[in-house]
């Protein structure tokens, strides 16, 4: 079988555990399962939400740039699609890129990422879902929107994103501005994060990085 064939059976496997656990009570009220999706929730982390969220002015200036550069990739993105949509009627062929299996960023089914590349993988999601998610919950918090939760859910075993669980009532009642900057704020911080992922490679790991001494050898 297929990698891609090997990562739906282990999905379906661990969807039919995972409901049968759920069914019998085998799991904590902090774990809930709806099909192949599991959703886990804590209430930890709110206080830290709360002292971050003190410095208003910085966050809500933080906020509304984020709304603006939200529009301007909404506007980019649809343009973008336009160009894929006018190319795939076309006609114009293929490439490995755009293949099925090579869309999913799941290493060992993606051509262009080996099985070795799964740990790393796995603390860039991890770090970018918590700077995601977090900028959400300090926006909330700075809109005087609480937050029941907050939490990670994953296809199967394969985490999938992370989430904030507004308050309906006072999510209600804030204002649209508010809840705008609190919507676009996770997309900002993802950009900023990466900025800084590529200054560091481009800046100290690069420099870091010596050619070995002596005569290249391609083969004996």
């Amino acid at each position: 079988m297929g990698p891609l064939l090997w990562v739906v059976v282990g999905v379906c496997c661990y969807t039919v555990a995972a409901m049968v656990a759920d069914r019998r009570g085998l799991l904590p009220d902090w774990v809930e399962v709806s099909g192949p999706v599991t959703t886990l929730h804590t209430r930890r982390g709110r206080r830290l939400l709360d002292r971050l969220a003190r410095y208003r002015r910085f966050w809500r200036a933080f906020g509304t740039l984020a709304v603006g550069l939200t529009l301007v990739l909404m506007v980019a993105l649809a343009a973008l699609l336009v160009v894929v949509a006018r190319a795939a009627l076309a006609g114009q062929t293929s490439s490995a890129v755009t293949r099925p299996q090579n869309v999913l960023v799941v290493p060992g089914v993606n051509d262009f990422l080996p099985l070795a590349a799964a740990p790393e993988l796995l603390v860039g999601l991890l770090l970018a879902l918590v700077v995601h998610e977090g900028a959400h919950g300090v926006l909330c918090r700075v809109g005087d929107v609480e937050v029941d939760s907050v939490g990670a859910f994953f296809l199967g075993p394969i985490p999938t994103g992370a989430f904030v669980d507004p308050d309906d009532e006072t999510a209600e009642a804030a204002t649209p501005s508010a809840l705008n900057r609190m919507f676009a704020a996770g997309i900002l911080t993802n950009l900023v994060v990466t900025a800084l992922a590529f200054g560091l490679l481009f800046g100290p790991v690069g420099a870091a990085i010596a050619p070995a001494p002596g005569a290249a050898v391609g083969g004996v």
